[in-house]
């Protein structure tokens, strides 16, 4: 439960509204409209419109599912946002993330050049299993077997492979391509499933922008006009542990608002994957955000898993208000 980040059913027409409003031919809605049609009490409507994030509950899509959403305002527009949101521009507001880069198409290793390991990194790396500590496919295993007892060096090569090989399949299959988990004894984690019951869970998305929405499950195959991506790998340091992330960012338009999407199709360890979906819809005075999140995890599974995803759900969401805060400082300074 290391990270975690649309809602219950009697919030999606209200989620759709607001995905939708910027599309009709009718005065640009308050801060107070949006956040009243969403269903916000009046307090909780005065702490998003004095800084404050406000969180809400959202239901799983699978067992390994933490997912929740945030409302938050931004002094700045929903176009300047998505902008630097497809620049890479936020993605250092994680402080967990210690390098990241922007992957080519169709791919090299000399995109990861920034991309380093010390002797523990390369050597957790070497000597991965199958299981849920670490995050391989059996054949992933086996490639990064061949170098133990090698240099960092010779590990960082494969990883690089690992990477790379990854990315390829997703940009040309899609979630079709994402390989899953080996976590032993026959048992596998399939994240491909797991963020194609997240996609499909975002009918508020499939409503107003389903050219869009049907992108998503089918990438690559589709169509948006103007539509705006971009890959990434990153380095992060969760909990002490050496992290790597393949992530693709998509940005879609419906007149003045965005659509914005995270999916996080490989994640070495501590959690599985991650999609977040979030709205940029202007309002008065700059742009009310809607994030919503669904992180899966094999660590809220099995006994007690109910209990687990509300405490890990929580525990993500406080992180991305954090992160968030980060990002805003740096949006509105």
């Amino acid at each position: 439960m290391e990270r975690a980040r649309m809602g219950p059913p009697a919030r999606s027409a209200t989620v759709a509204w607001l995905f939708c409003v910027a599309t009709a031919a009718l005065a640009e809605p308050t801060a107070d409209q949006v956040l009243t049609d969403f269903g916000f009490s009046a307090a909780d409507k005065q702490r998003v419109l004095h800084g404050e994030y406000v969180t809400a509950k959202m239901g799983a899509v699978s067992e390994p599912d933490l997912s929740f959403v945030i409302a938050f305002f931004l002094k700045t527009s929903p176009d300047a946002l998505s902008k630097q949101v497809i620049a890479g521009e936020l993605v250092t507001a994680d402080p967990q993330v210690k390098a990241y880069g922007v992957l080519s198409a169709p791919g090299s290793l000399a995109d990861f050049s920034a991309l380093q390991l010390d002797g523990e990194e390369a050597k957790a790396l070497a000597h991965a299993e199958a299981g849920d500590r670490m995050n391989h496919s059996a054949g992933e295993i086996a490639l990064l077997h061949e170098r133990r007892g090698d240099s960092a060096l010779g590990v960082r090569e494969q990883l690089l492979r690992v990477l790379l090989a990854r990315y390829q399949a997703y940009r040309a299959s899609g979630l079709a391509g994402v390989a899953p988990y080996d976590r032993g004894g026959g048992h596998v984690s399939d994240i491909a499933s797991d963020l194609t019951k997240a996609t499909q869970a975002a009918t508020a998305l499939q409503g107003c922008m389903p050219a869009f929405h049907a992108l998503l499950l089918d990438y690559p195959r589709g169509n948006v006009a103007g539509l705006q991506e971009r890959f990434f790998w990153m380095k992060s340091e969760i909990r002490g542990k050496a992290t790597y992330v393949l992530a693709h960012f998509l940005v879609a338009s419906e007149g003045a608002a965005r659509a914005v999407v995270r999916r996080e199709f490989y994640v070495s360890a501590g959690y599985n994957a991650e999609q977040t979906i979030a709205g940029f819809l202007p309002v008065e005075g700059g742009t009310i955000v809607v994030y919503t999140s669904h992180a899966f995890t094999d660590q809220v599974t099995g006994a007690s898993g109910s209990l687990k995803r509300s405490l890990g759900s929580r525990i993500m969401a406080d992180q991305m208000k954090a992160m968030f805060e980060a990002g805003r400082k740096r949006i509105e300074r």
